[in-house]
Formats: structure tokens, C-alpha cells, sequence
């Protein structure tokens, strides 16, 4: 039963319409709100009352009963309904939320939109069959895809060697016994899944499987510092946009006991590095109008791609529950040590925001997944450098005094620029100054 089940008459009909409720004075196209309701996520027929929320009254005859039920009967599948009679004269069918969706009547396929019973177009009614998960856009085969021309022998090679799969047999072979290719008239095709990963262009068949990655100046999408339009496979793509994330976020240096710098990056890049793959991994590749961003902004970081949550998720089941879109594409990253297949992402994201000190992400989802990263927060205190600082600082560990040419000097740069480097360090309380004039030395504090 629907959320509603146990409210009372009355009540319901003060609700209004919406959703889960439908009011009709009398039972005229009541197959579309079965129908409408069947493809949602259930809901509640009252026959007898108007759209002012006012009883009118109906009584439920035996003949009224049997054309609801025939009517539920004639549905494409049937459509099981619950039928009440109330002393109010109200007629109650209940529809369940359907398990065998697409559901339609004679008049079409309708889907349930708030309180309207909305006639589903072409695209719609293929989204809703997608929706249900009973077709995998990345399992099916890519006909305009020629496999002499088309597949990238470098690409399936590196595939082979990161997975330790021997090539003791021919690369069509191979191929067939992944399961990504079929032949067909005596021709191997890819999947799509295939495509994605072994073709040598794969946007001339997929055309928005690529990803767009914008640096911004401010907090909006005004000023653009930087851009980058990134078309390949997508292992090629992954790598890439990592590298365009790292080249645009903020990093620092922390001072330890060890030769070695340490880095610090301003999102934690094993947090990055998982949103980035999960989108790839989870987009909707049926949805061709728009494709993945990263967008970097002074304030956050955003990562968005096409398709919203998988069917039967919910937002609070992140992190609990593995539901695949595409499970090629998420075997094949499996065979690369790219993902697991436990469910497992949110988890890390989560705990490598911990780490760094990272405020919490916040994910959304509507037509489109998105998930928000927020630059850490220095609470540790620790003295961060540049790299050219954190080298200079090193210097000062090796060498007991250091005058400003030697700086200059071991630095690369010119005397100025090593003495402003120098007083940064003596304003962060690392290094002193000795002496005056010619004879000045720098040392540690």
C-alpha cells in the first residue's frame, strides 16, 4: 500500500490532489490514472468526489466493480487494483506501484506527475523502460563500429597487460571470451562498453562520452582560467582529467622530520580520483544531449554527469548498496584494479575527506548525478611553503649557513627573488638571519 493507505477518508480528500491522489466524480478514463499511477510509484483513486475537494457521492454497483476491474484487466500488463466502497458513497482503488513497467491503456502509456496523469512521448517511454534497469546501454552492440579499422590494438594491449590476462590466443578470441564483442556475419562487433574502451575515436560513435573540465576565477561561471575538452577512451580520459584537476587545484607543503616534502593537496585526490570514476562508470550513456564536467570553482569543486540515481537506489543507500547502470563498464574497470565491486566509493570519498580535513561532500541527484567537494580546512596549523621554499628549506637542513647568492644560486633564480624567499621563511619562524652587509648569513632557527 502507498504511503496514504492508513489516513483517513476525510482526510485524504482535505489533502487535495497530488502525487499518490486522484479524484473523479464519475469513473471516465480512470485505465489512464491506473495506468499513470501503476508507472509511478503507486497511488489512490477516489471515484465521487470533484476537484473542489467536495464528496458528489457514487454508489458501487456491481457493474461499476466489474468495469473498474475489467478496466484494470485490459491494461498492457493487467494492472491489480484494490477496490473499497465507503459509507461517505466514495469509491477507493488502490494501485500499487507496477513490477512490470512499462504499463499502458488504450489511449497510451501515462506516468503519474505530481497531481497530473501526464501522456508519455517516445523518448519518455524509452527512458522509463530504461529506468527499470531491464537493458544495459553498455551491453549492447555498436553496428556502425568496424572492427579493421576501428579497434585500437595498443588500447586492448594495455588492457591486457594492467588486467594480467595472458594473449594466449587471438585478439578476436579474446575479445568474444570477455564478452565485450559478438560476431556476427562472420564480423566482430564491440559493445558499446567495448567501444568506449578499445575503439581508436570512440566519439565518433558515442559523441558526447567525453568529458569537459572548466577552472573558474571566482565562485560562478563568469571568468574561465582554464579549460579542457577531453575526447578518448575512457581509461585515457580518466588520467587525464586527474591531471587537469591537479594542475588546477591549490597545494601546500608541510615542514616534517624527513628529507621528503610532504603534499598536501586542497580535495584529497583519492576522493577526486574515486568521483571521477564513478562517473564515468555511472553515467546515463543513453542520455546523448550532454556529457560529464568537472567544474572548479574558488570555493569548491563539482562533478556532475548525466543520469540521476539507478533504479531501486535512494540517496541513503550510498555507500550500503551496489546497484551497476552500466556492468560492463564496471567489470572492465574491475579487471584494471580501477574500482571494487562491493559498493564501496562513498566510503572512501568520505574517509579521504576525513583524512584531509575536508568538510563533507554533498551529492544530488535529479536527470543529472552531482557530487560537491570543499577545499579543506587548515586546522592542523602546520607551516605550509611552495616548492620552491619547502627546496629552500631543505637546503637550510644540508647546510649549516647559507648566504643569499648560494641561495640564488642552488635555487636557480636571482639574488631578489631568493631573498624574498628567504624572508618568507624567517617570517614563518624557520630561519634567522646572522651578521650584516656582505657578510650576512641565513641559518636555521
Amino acid at each position: 500500500m502507498n504511503q496514504q493507505s492508513n489516513i483517513g477518508l476525510k482526510q485524504k480528500i482535505a489533502q487535495g490532489e497530488g502525487q499518490y491522489l486522484e479524484f473523479k466524480e464519475k469513473p471516465k478514463n480512470i485505465e489512464r490514472e491506473m495506468v499513470a499511477f501503476a508507472n509511478a510509484t503507486g497511488g489512490t483513486i477516489l471515484i465521487g468526489v470533484n476537484d473542489n475537494c467536495k464528496i458528489i457521492g457514487i454508489s458501487l454497483t456491481n457493474k461499476l466493480k466489474s468495469s473498474i476491474q475489467d478496466k484494470a484487466r485490459n491494461c498492457d500488463p493487467p494492472i491489480m487494483v484494490d477496490i473499497k466502497y465507503h459509507l461517505e458513497n466514495v469509491v477507493e482503488i488502490q494501485v500499487e506501484a507496477g513490477n512490470n513497467k512499462p504499463y499502458r491503456c488504450r489511449e497510451g502509456f501515462f506516468l503519474r506527475v505530481g497531481p497530473n496523469c501526464q501522456k508519455l512521448n517516445r523518448n519518455e517511454i524509452i527512458q522509463l523502460i530504461l529506468s527499470e534497469g531491464n537493458f544495459h546501454f553498455d551491453e549492447t552492440i555498436n553496428t556502425d563500429f568496424v572492427y579493421e579499422k576501428d579497434f585500437d590494438k595498443q588500447k586492448f594491449e594495455r588492457f591486457l597487460k594492467i588486467a594480467e590476462i595472458d594473449s594466449f590466443t587471438s585478439y578476436e578470441n579474446l575479445l568474444l571470451s570477455l564478452y565485450i564483442a559478438k560476431q556476427i556475419d562472420e564480423t566482430i562487433k564491440l559493445s558499446q562498453a567495448g567501444v568506449l574502451f578499445f575503439a581508436k575515436t570512440p566519439q565518433l560513435f558515442l559523441k558526447e562520452s567525453h568529458i569537459t573540465c572548466v577552472r573558474y576565477e571566482g565562485t560562478d561561471r563568469f571568468n574561465i582560467i582554464d579549460r579542457e575538452d577531453i575526447s578518448d577512451d575512457i581509461v585515457t580520459m580518466i588520467e587525464k582529467t586527474l591531471i587537469f584537476i591537479k594542475r588546477n587545484i591549490k597545494k601546500s607543503y608541510v615542514i616534517t622530520d624527513t628529507p621528503q616534502r610532504q603534499e598536501i593537496f586542497e580535495y584529497p585526490l583519492v576522493a577526486v580520483r574515486e568521483a571521477v570514476i564513478n562517473a564515468f562508470m555511472h553515467r546515463d550513456y543513453y542520455y546523448d544531449a550532454s556529457r560529464i564536467y568537472v567544474h572548479i570553482f574558488s570555493n569548491r569543486m563539482e562533478i556532475e554527469n548525466p543520469g540521476g540515481l539507478y533504479s531501486g537506489l535512494k540517496l541513503e543507500d550510498l555507500g550500503k548498496r551496489s546497484i551497476r547502470r552500466n556492468r560492463m563498464i564496471a567489470d572492465l574497470l574491475y579487471r584494471i584494479k580501477y574500482v571494487e565491486q562491493i559498493g564501496s566509493g562513498i566510503i572512501r570519498m568520505e574517509k579521504a575527506l576525513a583524512l584531509n580535513n575536508n568538510p563533507k561532500m554533498e551529492i544530488s541527484a535529479t536527470n543529472f548525478f552531482s557530487i560537491k567537494f570543499f577545499p579543506r580546512i587548515n586546522v592542523d596549523k602546520k607551516i605550509q611553503l611552495t616548492s620552491r621554499q619547502n627546496l629552500l628549506y631543505q637546503l637550510f637542513k644540508e647546510k649549516e649557513n647559507i648566504t643569499k647568492s648560494e641561495s640564488a644560486l642552488l635555487l636557480n633564480v636571482s639574488s631578489d627573488t631568493a631573498l624574498r624567499e628567504i624572508k618568507v621563511l624567517i617570517h614563518k619562524g624557520l630561519v634567522i638571519k646572522k651578521g650584516t652587509g656582505k657578510s650576512t648569513l641565513y641559518c636555521l632557527k
